[in-house]
């Protein structure tokens, strides 16, 4: 099994710089994106992960069919079609037991994959499951910290703010921090009990569990829902479940690639974000 130093020596190999895109904001968005939180409005905040706390080229875990992406390279098409035929067939099964939101662990997937390797990811029988899912995702789906992304996280820490993780992610998604940041998410300051992962529950986002779950540990920290800010670039995936689950909510909408206001979805119909965000420091900007 690829050990976690080889995995973080990857990332950082095979990951280069990448900026936000610009957003334009209209009507209601840009009218919530002029209220700054105030000093003490909140004891605890959660994030999302992909194109929230770090830039997403393809706007969202690449494990998610569906949901963008980038172009795939002629010598990876083998491999992404039978990663994306596998996660729809899992996710078709699993809804028919009754799991709505239904989650996969991609290197049991790839555990199964019958090759080609692409030749840019290595030789054949050099590769495990775990080093062939990071490739994947890396391949597909190139990763960087938002601007002040760690900046924000000193901080709020260095404010005594509570912190935790609602996201879509696998294994890997973790290996971010110690990638890019040199530490991981509780070496950070993030509470270790708000660490809130789909692949550990087998069940993704928008699944009102995971947010109940950090309700739970929250009341356990003697902090309300209402004390509690919930970040993400999706409305349906986020800031619905999160709303749901009594959070106050910030749309993220610091990067095009990943900011999904999905106006006509009836799932959100109703639904608005007490806050939005153009940029990880309007967190640190209280009024």
């Amino acid at each position: 099994m690829t050990d976690h130093k080889k995995l973080i020596r990857l990332i950082r190999d095979l990951s280069v710089p990448l900026e936000p895109e610009p957003v334009r904001l209209t009507g209601i968005w840009e009218d919530l994106a002029s209220r700054r939180p105030a000093r003490g409005e909140f004891k605890a905040m959660l994030f999302d992960l992909y194109g929230t706390l770090f830039i997403s080229a393809a706007g969202d875990i690449a494990a998610a069919p569906g949901e963008g992406g980038l172009g795939i390279r002629k010598d990876t098409e083998a491999a992404a079609v039978f990663f994306r035929k596998r996660v729809e067939q899992i996710h078709t099964e699993e809804k028919n037991r009754g799991n709505p939101w239904p989650e996969v662990a991609a290197e049991e997937i790839w555990a199964d994959y019958p090759g080609p390797i692409p030749r840019a990811w290595g030789r054949p029988g050099t590769l495990d499951s775990r080093e062939l899912a990071l490739r994947y995702e890396l391949a597909l789906n190139p990763v960087y910290p938002m601007p002040r992304c760690l900046e924000l996280i000193r901080t709020l820490t260095g404010r005594g703010m509570v912190l935790g993780i609602i996201s879509n992610a696998q294994f890997f998604s973790p290996l971010l921090f110690s990638a890019f940041f040199g530490a991981s998410p509780v070496e950070l300051g993030f509470d270790a009990g708000l660490l809130i992962y789909s692949f550990e529950n087998r069940e993704a986002k928008p699944s009102p569990r995971l947010f109940i779950q950090a309700r739970s540990v929250l009341a356990q920290r003697g902090i309300a829902p209402e004390e509690t800010l919930y970040i993400g670039n999706d409305m349906r995936k986020d800031i619905v479940p999160a709303s749901a689950a009594g959070f106050k909510t910030a749309l993220f909408a610091g990067d095009r690639r990943s900011l999904r206001l999905r106006e006509e979805d009836p799932a959100c119909a109703g639904c608005k974000p007490d806050l939005v965000l153009r940029d990880l420091q309007s967190l640190i900007r209280t009024r």
